[in-house]
């Protein structure tokens, strides 16, 4: 073989290996942009909905876990605002992979509860800000417990000690759970205080249909009231709904897609 045809080889091979060597750079950063390879930025904190058990995470935490053990922490709120804590995370382990799991004593389904509740909520942020030096987070609200976190973010709190960049709202009923009487005595003062979520980044809001138009308790149409408050306020607002014929309204948070939609949105934000 001639030296210019060894040459000739070694520049090709020499060529090849730059395109794979682009190639991989190219999909790490692709990677990246999809939020598959991205550490979490900051804290994840839970909130309920009504009727809740110190529980109804424990599924969605165990999802998160299976491709990165996070710290837990745990909150109750008792019906006269204090707060009982307890946590899984060791000293040297990073504030920003906490989940923060809220529970509340008293989670009655009512308007008079869940205003109880946003103020509830405001206490443990201080409390979280106290111990644990927080002073940003990312946040998923549960049915109602999507209203308590839209009040906190609204303003509606003597206080805001903790900034929420994004949030997830999983089957919040923004008008209740009737589509003939829709009910606007906790949606109108949101309404009026829209502009307080230009702060947020992002707001994902996802809503449950059976294929009735219901995820057998709150109706899509309650849900997709919240493109009303945070559509054209935070930077980037977007609706989904999870289609399937045999989801409920309680199986909604259990589902894997959801878990999927908090790692994307929530945990790599």
């Amino acid at each position: 073989m001639s030296k210019k045809v060894k040459w000739g080889l070694l520049a090709c091979a020499a060529f090849l290996l730059l395109i794979v060597g682009l190639g991989l750079a190219n999909q790490l950063q692709s990677d990246r942009t999809s939020h598959v390879i991205l550490t979490q930025r900051r804290p994840l904190i839970l909130i309920p909905g009504s009727d809740s058990s110190p529980h109804d995470f424990d599924n969605l935490v165990k999802q998160l876990n299976a491709q990165s053990q996070h710290p837990v922490v745990r909150l109750t709120i008792t019906a006269d605002h204090t707060i009982r804590f307890s946590e899984t995370r060791t000293k040297d382990s990073p504030l920003n992979e906490t989940l923060v799991v809220i529970h509340y004593e008293n989670s009655t389904d009512t308007n008079a509860t869940i205003v109880d509740q946003t103020q509830g909520l405001a206490k443990a942020m201080m409390d979280l800000k106290k111990r644990l030096k927080m002073r940003d987070a990312n946040a998923l609200g549960y049915s109602n417990g999507g209203l308590i976190l839209s009040r906190y973010l609204a303003g509606m709190t003597t206080s805001q000690p903790v900034t929420v960049k994004n949030v997830m709202l999983v089957g919040t009923p923004f008008l209740g759970t009737s589509t003939k009487h829709p009910d606007r005595e906790l949606f109108n003062p949101l309404l009026a205080k829209k502009a307080q979520f230009k702060s947020l980044h992002a707001v994902v809001n996802v809503a449950g249909d059976t294929g009735h138009g219901n995820d057998d308790v709150v109706p899509v149409s309650s849900v997709a009231a919240g493109k009303q408050l945070f559509m054209n306020q935070a930077d980037r607002y977007t609706q989904m709904t999870v289609n399937q014929a045999g989801i409920t309204h309680a199986k909604l948070i259990q589902e894997r897609y959801v878990a999927r939609l908090v790692r994307q949105n929530l945990l790599n934000q």
